[in-house]
């Protein structure tokens, strides 16, 4: 109940924003057609019932999720889009509503819920309420008499109305003037016309779900008398002057004191007759400029208030590249999933780790950095205010936690981290230590974007596998095809490869994520394209060399470039990257360092390929002891690998790299840093 309750309430904030435009614009297109004040009141309508809405850059809404709950806690969060007032309100916030200091841990009330039942309670009283006024209207005109078509007449009648949905019919009161009669059922049949006997209810219905709004109780009086104005307009503009004031005339005859607001009737003195009489006398004919001006006008709040603001992500990609990055070991934090919330804001789902015998202790606070050259930069959009307070994570546990991305800016591309802290006890004193994740936020093709470029490569029949094809028309050039698994040889799928679009490694890397399928479901298929005069490295075979051990590492490379999306979650970590010569042969590597295949014990991966390549020229797994690793160019111009080790006092150490028998080896004074494989 609780997250329906913050959807309607996030929907209502949103409407209440059209709400002001259109309070603004009443009084300024006070000389347009009144039925251009109904189509505005639908606007706000839209927005209240559209569970979702198109992203713009002219959009005039802060937030579309002004208010949600706080990550992984009950407790709400306010984000209004103005800093000030959200630093104030979440600070207050956290310092009364929270769980495990003032209140015991495991006790805590959802106000969230508290407040939904609320809404439901209030929901439902209006529902019955509008159900027991509209059974007693139909009990009291019970007797009224067909006068004709669908008129009747009723001594139970006070003032003319329409009532009904599906077949509306206008009721009049026994003895009314011919004259005024005239005009009432002109009234009442332009209510039917415009169907306004639908629309009123229905913008009841939106009250009744957003009762807790004033704004939306001062829209839908307002409504009504648009309504109602918009229908007196349509009759009068038709009459001569001296017909306008028998009209005006009747409307005060038939007038009546209603001070309850409901979803049915349409009354022909229902409100606002004060107005709606100075309206009828003082009508003329809008000019055709103030039509234009009023129509553009409702153009233009439709624009900036049914649409979203750009999420700050917007065509970004968050890819994790690391789970075990932590002080202590045997304490760390891995990714159990990444979600967006409504806001457009990423989410990492986390899994605290405590594999030690020792209780440990952690709270709220976190951050998110950037890296900059070698130092890492807070990244967050606000003053943060966090409650410190402590969460156990038992010996031998395991526990979840959500992190949002939402008061950081992450915008740029590049290397980020999601850093906590935690504490253990050591001698009687708590010790603080910090565990945290690396990912990469960077501009790659969307899914979205790829699904239209790429349409018969989404949606295909992946229960038995699938098979992704390479083909290179010239050197370094790869094309990937993708086709359900067959077991059929290429040769005989010729007429279906030779339609295969080719794609990039970054793309088909995109669209392998959307398949729920493991990494040896996804079969890569050499294939020599007929219009390509290019034979690649696994076509061309010396004496000396087996074929299949060079096909094999045709297809290890492709699969290294494919890696990254292949295993969701499970990254080629990566520590850090540098471009320089590493063998000294005049052309230059990219190279990385990334986490190693073992847990339990340290290791990491040296790769290393030629600028604009994706070959994979140098790959080596080294065992070592503990390190934070980087690529460090010194003031002699060599790129050496800085390794930081762990613990109270941190020891830097340079290591030389060095090319020997196909593998990368680290040496600091001719020591190398661990064994390779």
């Amino acid at each position: 109940m609780s997250g329906l309750f913050l959807k309607i309430l996030n929907m209502s904030i949103s409407a209440s924003y059209i709400v002001f435009a259109v309070l603004l614009l009443r009084l300024l297109l006070k000389k347009a057609p009144k039925w251009i004040n109904c189509i505005l009141w639908g606007i706000v309508g839209l927005r209240l019932v559209l569970p979702f809405s198109i992203e713009s850059m002219f959009s005039l809404i802060p937030s579309t999720e002004t208010i949600s709950k706080a990550s992984d806690s009950p407790r709400p969060y306010f984000e209004s889009g103005i800093s000030v007032v959200d630093n104030q309100v979440n600070g207050y916030l956290r310092g009364t509503y929270f769980e495990g200091v003032s209140r015991p841990q495991g006790n805590f009330i959802d106000i969230t819920t508290i407040l939904g039942n609320i809404w439901l309670v209030g929901v439902v009283a209006l529902l019955i309420y509008t159900v027991i006024s509209y059974v007693k209207l139909k009990k009291k005109i019970g007797t009224a008499v067909l006068l004709r078509d669908s008129i009747y007449q009723s001594e139970n009648v006070v003032s003319p109305f329409v009532l009904g949905v599906i077949k509306p019919k206008i009721y009049l009161p026994f003895n009314m003037k011919d004259k005024d009669m005239e005009h009432v059922v002109a009234h009442e049949m332009a209510h039917i016309r415009r169907k306004d006997h639908i629309w009123k209810p229905l913008g009841f219905l939106l009250l009744t779900l957003h009762w807790f709004n004033p704004l939306m109780w001062l829209g839908y009086v307002l409504l009504c008398r648009d309504i109602e104005l918009a229908c007196d307009e349509k009759v009068i503009k038709e009459l001569e002057h001296d017909a306008r004031a028998d009209y005006s005339e009747a409307l005060l005859t038939c007038s009546v004191n209603r001070r309850m607001i409901a979803a049915c009737p349409l009354a022909f003195g229902e409100v606002g007759v004060k107005d709606r009489v100075k309206s009828v006398l003082n009508y003329k004919k809008p000019a055709f400029w103030i039509i234009i001006a009023a129509v553009i006008a409702c153009v233009a709040v439709a624009v900036c208030f049914l649409t979203n603001p750009l999420t700050e992500e917007e065509n970004k990609e968050v890819t994790p590249t690391e789970e075990l990055f932590t002080e202590y070991e045997g304490v760390y934090i891995s990714i159990k999933s990444i979600d967006t919330n409504a806001g457009g804001h990423t989410v990492f789902n986390v899994v605290w780790h405590n594999e030690t015998n020792e209780e440990v202790q952690f709270g709220d606070p976190y951050s998110i950095q950037r890296k900059e050259g070698d130092e890492w930069v807070n990244t967050s959009s606000t003053e943060l205010i966090f409650l410190t307070h402590a969460r156990i994570l038992n010996p031998d546990s395991t526990v979840y936690k959500s992190y949002s991305t939402q008061r950081f800016d992450i915008s740029q591309s590049g290397t980020y981290r999601l850093k906590v802290s935690f504490d253990i006890k050591k001698s009687g004193v708590y010790e603080t230590y910090h565990t945290w994740i690396e990912f990469k936020v960077g501009a790659i093709p969307t899914k979205d974007a790829l699904r239209e470029l790429y349409p018969e490569y989404f949606g295909l029949d992946a229960s038995n596998g699938l098979d992704v094809y390479v083909w290179q028309m010239t050197m370094n050039s790869y094309s990937f095809g993708l086709l359900p698994h067959s077991e059929l040889e290429p040769d005989l799928l010729i007429p279906e490869l030779m339609n295969l679009v080719g794609t990039s490694a970054e793309e088909m890397s995109v669209i392998l994520s959307t398949y729920n399928v493991d990494e040896n479901e996804i079969h890569i298929i050499p294939w020599h394209n007929p219009l390509s005069s290019y034979l690649a490295d696994w076509q061309i075979i010396t004496d000396d060399e087996d074929p299949d051990i060079k096909m094999q590492e045709y297809i290890e490379n492709i699969r290294q470039m494919l890696s990254s999306v292949i295993v969701p979650m499970v990254m080629k970590p990566y520590y850090d990257a540098a471009t320089f010569d590493i063998d000294n042969d005049g052309v230059d590597e990219v190279c990385t360092m990334g986490l190693g295949p073992t847990s339990g014990l340290f290791t990491f991966t040296f790769n290393a390929r030629e600028v604009g390549t994706d070959k994979i020229e140098y790959h080596t797994i080294i065992y070592s002891q503990w390190y934070d690793l980087s690529f460090q160019k010194g003031d002699d111009g060599i790129t050496r690998v800085q390794g930081i080790t762990q613990g109270e006092n941190p020891e830097i150490h340079l290591f030389d790299i060095s090319i020997k028998d196909g593998y990368v080896y680290l040496t600091e004074n001719g020591i190398p840093i661990g064994e390779i494989n």
